[in-house]
């Protein structure tokens, strides 16, 4: 069985954030980009549809929260898979389960079908989610195709960059040429792949940091600085910035991915800052719950696994959350005197982006107005509006 077909046994912990990422930035990005013309959602890496345990794939994620607004916008979808297999299975699932949106189903490689794609979607809002097995994407495509795409309407991209693939990959390239060098066939053919998905070999200057052949912990630490220059070479000389988030099966072990939005709007950064902490917590329970089926909890309970409440989860935490916020508030209008909080939002949320929803920026924002250091009352469209002290 392969690593791809292993993966759409079950969701994993790490997989479950993004999701809860799925069934509600979408809705959000047609709701406010789509008033007076169509939506397209693209998936470009669409996988099966579902799981074996029966959860739905980003597939199916996608066709409800296009469900979730035809009654107000026009929503089209379209899929790629290159893998036939998994396509076939895709078409299956997508007839008995994908709703009502209009969506066309593509067969092949996202780099052949997607200058057609982006001709049929002239004049639509695009979101596209690219969830590629590994440093499969080729870095024009991003950076020339989507993000080199018009203005308005406007395009927002939701990346999967795989953080252990880049380094396992990368590692394994500088060590060969470390100890021999020079690259046998399958050290060449990585090169090579993550050549044409970082947009050059710049990065193996990263890697030339390792020293020990055994520091994985290192090489996943390379890989995040190669995820940093990555970022920014796909924003130089554009309007998009990347929100993003380091994804980890749970808390204390390294991340797998990082997930990014990148978008020329702070409206969208703030909406998906807020949808990034509701994924969140339905994360930290999968994360419990997988400690718990392994028996590595010492959490009690006699009738299976434990209940979450995510309710709860957000009163339990909200204290520390807010004070971060404010925290991080007060060093930012020291810095700017005065800013829109959508307009920084990284960091606002700081350290407890991923976790904290708007509610609790709002929740700081009362606070600071209480002890009277900003005269801002935290209500309404408070993101949008300049946060300043009296």
């Amino acid at each position: 069985m392969s690593a791809n077909e292993e993966f759409f046994k079950s969701r994993k912990a790490a997989a479950v954030l993004k999701h809860g990422i799925l069934k509600r930035y979408p809705v959000v990005f047609a709701s406010k980009t789509g008033q007076g013309n169509p939506v397209v959602f693209l998936d470009g890496y669409a996988g099966r549809g579902r799981y074996e345990d029966g959860q739905p794939g980003s597939p199916l994620l996608l066709t409800q929260c296009a469900d979730f607004v035809k009654n107000y916008r026009d929503v089209r979808g379209f899929f790629v898979e290159q893998d036939a297999d998994t396509f076939h299975n895709l078409e299956q699932v997508l007839a008995e389960e994908g709703g009502t949106m209009h969506y066309e189903l593509r067969q092949g490689s996202l780099a052949r079908h997607l200058p057609d794609l982006l001709t049929l979607a002239k004049g639509a809002s695009l979101f596209a989610f690219l969830d590629p097995f590994g440093p499969a994407l080729d870095f024009d495509l991003i950076k020339t195709q989507l993000l080199g795409r018009d203005k308005w309407p406007p395009t927002e991209v939701l990346l999967h960059f795989s953080v252990s693939s880049v380094a396992r990959m990368g590692s394994a390239v500088h060590k060969a040429q470390r100890r021999y060098g020079d690259l046998s066939a399958p050290d060449q053919k990585n090169a090579d792949k993550l050549d044409r998905f970082l947009g050059g070999g710049w990065w193996q200057r990263h890697f030339a940091t390792i020293a020990d052949d055994t520091d994985d912990v290192s090489a996943t630490d390379v890989a995040l600085r190669v995820w940093q220059e990555y970022e920014e070479k796909l924003t130089s000389g554009t309007r998009y910035r990347a929100i993003r988030m380091p994804v980890r099966p749970r808390p204390d072990l390294a991340p797998k991915y990082v997930l990014a939005l990148f978008t020329t709007h702070s409206e969208g950064a703030w909406h998906f800052a807020d949808a990034l902490g509701k994924a969140g917590a339905e994360w930290t329970q999968a994360w419990q719950e997988d400690l718990w089926h392994r028996g590595d909890t010492d959490e009690p309970t006699l009738f299976g696994v434990p209940a979450f409440d995510p309710a709860a989860y957000s009163r339990n935490h909200a204290a520390i959350w807010i004070r971060e916020i404010k925290e991080n508030l007060s060093s930012l209008l020291d810095q700017y005197q005065q800013f829109r909080p959508a307009d920084r939002v990284p960091e606002v949320y700081g350290k407890v982006l991923g976790q904290a929803t708007a509610i609790h920026v709002g929740a700081a924002i009362r606070e600071l107005h209480s002890e009277g250091i900003v005269i801002n009352f935290g209500t309404g469209n408070f993101w949008n509006g300049l946060l300043r002290r009296p």
